[in-house]
């Protein structure tokens, strides 16, 4: 599976039409990469209504549910070209086609998806408090192309790191996004219903124990903090021969969450 790996770093507000967090295609190490399945997470609950396994030939993404046949997914996700297909209660739906929207990409289906799914409804990611991340991304990094099934974490913002993590992190290894998780909502509750305020892009571990398992990056899509990647132009596959970074003294690893 294709790996985007880029040093994270909290990026300006992205304006609605311009959705982007690339976290979530299974992605290999940096500790920054693109996101997979939700490590340390547990089954989803009623998010699994906004959330479709993206699939493609040596892809595993996730996508998030904006329309009856629109969907939003990281960019990096359909990169190498398709045919892509959604995976959707039990049906497999073609991509006809896919737009770039900033760090993001429209996706376009072929047909509607089956009626229990939903389009969630987008907003701010300001205001603190918890996120609920979700995707079809391995609970574990070194399973790579095998999904885990649709998991969810919440996770909360740490300014310090310009990323999410794990509120009762303990150890080397949280709650985060891992690979397969690339293109997965970051929602927040308001009592009644999720709401969108980004995309999961990559994920990044300073502990030197892999990518996954700390840092979880994501681009807003409403309004309020975003927290991204790189431009794109520093991205590349993390099976590349790449010299090696430090960041504050440690060494990071990070990957795409595809």
């Amino acid at each position: 599976m294709r790996q985007t790996m880029r040093f994270a770093d909290t990026a300006k507000q992205v304006p609605l039409r311009a959705l982007a967090l690339l976290a979530a295609s299974a992605a290999f190490l940096y500790a920054s990469t693109d996101a997979h399945a939700v490590m340390r997470g547990q089954g989803a609950g009623a998010i699994s209504r906004h959330v479709v396994k993206l699939v493609g030939h040596n892809l595993l993404c996730s996508a998030t549910v904006i329309g009856r046949q629109q969907l939003l997914t990281a960019n990096h996700c359909v990169e190498n070209g398709g045919p892509f297909f959604v995976v959707a209660g039990g049906s497999r739906i073609p991509v006809t086609g896919h737009s770039s929207q900033g760090q993001t990409t429209l996706l376009t289906l072929g047909s509607p998806l089956p009626a229990n799914y939903i389009p969630i409804a987008t907003g701010s990611a300001g205001g603190g408090g918890s996120y609920t991340i979700a995707g079809y991304g391995t609970a574990q990094e070194a399973a790579r192309m095998r999904s885990a099934g649709l998991r969810e974490a919440r996770l909360v913002a740490d300014a310090r790191y310009g990323a999410l993590v794990d509120p009762h992190r303990r150890g080397a290894i949280s709650a985060s996004a891992c690979m397969g998780d690339s293109g997965g909502p970051v929602a927040k509750f308001d009592g009644t219903r999720y709401v969108l305020v980004g995309i999961v892009e990559r994920v990044s571990n300073y502990a030197g124990v892999g990518a996954c398992g700390f840092l979880t990056h994501f681009s807003a899509v409403g309004g309020g903090a975003s927290y991204a990647s790189a431009p794109a132009g520093e991205t590349r596959q993390a099976s590349e021969p790449r010299a090696p970074r430090r960041y504050a003294g440690k060494r990071k690893h990070w990957a795409a969450a595809h």
